[in-house]
């Protein structure tokens, strides 16, 4: 209601009311939102106008060539065969639950801690519901609608040559099947077309085969470099040094006049085939096989090894290939294993075969003919050739990939899930008084936080009672990395806020002392330390040569942290006003009552992103403990892609564990992140 002059209302004396609120005005678009931030951060001048340009044009390559590598060149089988040498080392099996009921423990700790400190929000839940679905409903998803790629071998009788490499074909290989699948057979008809379609072959193929591929692919390089190499000398634009040097390059290009399809009459032999039963030789199936034929299919009755047997039919010279379907490459690898017979002795190596595409295991002895063992369809012969495609990348390396993931993962949610339960609807409703509802919740996750560390070490290292001890020289991987780094964490650091008083001690002996320990130990490289603990301590007393090395590292690391934990603690220190300190010395309060109640409790506040940063950095300071001999995660990758089968796949390793270690780098992050918003951030922003 208005009573004043309007030159909507006449008659001023009259009072007027509007029912029509006023008419509202959107903010410009340019101004706020999104829009608004990419202009004034992007694209403000027409410098940062270029320079983004650059960064996007940049990372847009970068980011579509490593995708373009991750899918169709990287071999991720590695990944899929070593994650658990890559996870816990060569742990014994026996123990194996030991370090499953610590994941537990911690799981179980971090949920009660969550509810305690926090809570868990709306995004956290539903991210983590659904990375759970696509765990456990894309592998069979993908098993339903995606065929794995068939094997490509090769049936004939003359030698396949291609550039210094010779290869035969085998006549017999042994494979391992489960019961119920069927093998397939046929004759890869669409390869005999030309070498072009040769040379695009992506699927497994043994040696014989990718021979013929390498030297379709050679001939049509050959040709390739032949055509731009007289397109450049039919120019006009080049010096007489050049023409020459083109010239004599020219020269010594040699291409076989005859393509590879048609010099080895490509899939022009008929092929008898065989499929029998590796442990009684019995017959299951046999046929021939040709061009336009139908295929060979057998089923096999029970798990096990079969045997194929391929040979030419008649004296005609040549070679087929035949796309098979069931048969896929394998692995060997041995396994140490406490033996049940005492007789035998503590322990014994066990030979296992597993396949490729399923991990399906098997210990019994491959199959032989008369004295001599039939040769396997290993990895290294066996192998995926040519740039696979998206169907194949996620049958053969995600689908595996998640299985061996998704039980695991399954049951951390569950332990965090009760532990939030525990502390929300046990502790805080039942136990805690309605005007401080989670004083007992919070409580209880500190102690929790404490008493983990230690637990968790008794459980995995053993009491040699009821828990015999195991053997550190097996642990390795990521448990290893994590063992340094929780226990140079959490134990250096009462040891650095001692040192950090100390330094600020009235006593000059003290004071001194840890002055001195603190600038000798960052005066001095963590390898070095680590090289002490490991060759100088047995010589300083010899009792000390039987001590584990992983616990010498440890105790070398921690000594290491506790300096630089120092120097950061006491710059916290230096920051509190000294006029509280001096009130609380008027208030008759002890000098260990002002460093537990005034001062540390700020300090630590106000140095929680030095302490998080250097946290984080002694995480990754760890993978030095390789250079020592001892296994953690950066020297497992070592082990893993040194094996023979996994020889030339380094940087899909490395690839790999650099993603782990930035995973929990970043969620150290973020912890620390929501840490300083309650604690430091929360009290400088009452304090201003």
């Amino acid at each position: 209601m208005t009573t004043g002059a309007d030159p909507y209302n006449p008659n001023p004396q009259t009072p007027a009311i509007y029912r029509d609120e006023p008419a509202r005005k959107s903010a410009p678009v340019l101004e706020v939102g999104a829009i608004a931030w990419i202009r004034q951060n992007l694209f403000r001048t027409w410098f940062d106008t270029i320079l983004t340009i650059l960064a996007g044009i940049f990372i847009v390559s970068v980011l579509t060539s490593t995708i373009s590598w991750v899918i169709t060149r990287a071999n991720w089988s590695i990944i899929n065969f070593n994650l658990r040498l890559l996870m816990i080392g060569r742990f014994e099996l026996e123990y194996e639950w030991r370090i499953r009921l610590v994941v537990l423990l911690f799981a179980f700790v971090g949920g009660f801690a969550l509810s305690a400190f926090g809570r868990a929000s709306r995004q956290l839940v539903i991210g983590t519901i659904a990375v759970l679905i696509v765990l456990f409903v894309a592998p069979p998803l993908i098993t339903a609608t995606t065929p794995l790629p068939p094997s490509y071998l090769a049936v004939g009788n003359i030698d396949i040559v291609s550039g210094t490499a010779t290869e035969n074909a085998q006549p017999q290989l042994a494979f391992l099947g489960k019961g119920g699948e069927e093998i397939s057979l046929t004759v890869a008809e669409s390869l005999s077309d030309d070498d072009q379609t040769l040379a695009l072959l992506h699927s497994f193929a043994d040696e014989a085969t990718n021979t013929l591929r390498n030297g379709a692919i050679n001939r049509l390089e050959a040709i390739r470099l032949k055509t731009e190499l007289e397109a450049k000398l039919a120019g006009n634009g080049l010096t007489p040094n050049q023409r020459e040097r083109l010239t004599a390059d020219l020269a010594r290009i040699t291409i076989l006049e005859t393509p590879i399809t048609e010099a080895y009459q490509l899939n022009s032999l008929a092929v008898n085939v065989r499929i029998l039963r590796g442990s009684t030789g019995e017959v299951l199936g046999e046929g021939t096989v040709e061009r336009g034929s139908d295929p060979l299919t057998v089923t096999l009755p029970e798990d096990g090894w079969y045997i194929i047997e391929k040979t030419p039919v008649g004296d005609a010279e040549g070679i087929t290939l035949l796309e098979t379907h069931g048969i896929y490459p394998l692995l060997e690898r041995s396994i140490t294993r406490i033996a049940e017979d005492a007789a035998i002795g503590t322990s014994q190596s066990i030979t296992q075969y597993v396949r490729f595409t399923d991990f399906y295991t098997t210990e019994e002895t491959r199959p032989e003919i008369g004295d001599e063992n039939v040769p396997m369809a290993l990895s290294i012969d066996l192998r995926y050739q040519g740039l696979s495609t998206l169907p194949h990348y996620l049958r053969l390396y995600v689908v595996p990939f998640f299985n061996q993931l998704r039980m695991p993962l399954l049951m951390i949610v569950i332990a965090v899930a009760l532990g939030y339960l525990v502390s929300r609807q046990g502790i805080d409703r039942f136990m805690s008084a309605s005007e401080l509802p989670r004083s007992n919740s919070v409580r209880i996750a500190t102690w929790l936080i404490i008493a983990a560390p230690p637990i968790a070490f008794i459980i995995i290292y053993g009491t040699g009672g009821i828990l015999p001890f195991t053997d550190t020289r097996r642990w390795g991987g990521l448990m290893l990395t994590i063992f340094l780094s929780l226990a140079g964490i959490v134990l250096s650091f009462p040891l650095g806020l001692l040192l950090a008083l100390g330094r600020r001690s009235s006593l000059p002996v003290i004071s001194q002392a840890c002055t001195l320990y603190i600038e000798f130990v960052r005066g001095v490289p963590l390898i070095t330390v680590l090289f002490m603990s490991q060759l100088l301590l047995p010589l300083v007393s010899p009792g000390l040569a039987d001590f584990p090395n992983v616990l010498r590292a440890t105790v070398g690391i921690i000594l290491f942290s506790a300096a630089y934990l120092a120097e950061n603690v006491r710059g916290g220190l230096q920051s509190v006003p000294k006029g509280q300190i001096e009130a609380a010395t008027a208030l008759s309060l002890s000098s260990s009552q002002i460093a537990l109640f005034i001062t540390l409790p700020q300090a630590l506040r106000a140095v929680i992103p030095a302490l998080v940063g250097q946290f984080i950095s002694l995480f990754k300071d760890t993978s030095l403990v390789a250079i020592v001999g001892l296994q953690d995660l950066l020297g497992m990758a070592q082990v893993v892609y040194a094996q023979t089968e996994f020889i030339g796949l380094r940087r899909e390793t490395l690839l790999f564990i650099a993603l782990i270690y930035f995973t929990f780098s970043y969620s150290m992050g973020a912890i620390s992140r929501q840490i300083e918003s309650s604690g430091s951030g929360a009290t400088r922003k009452q304090q201003l």
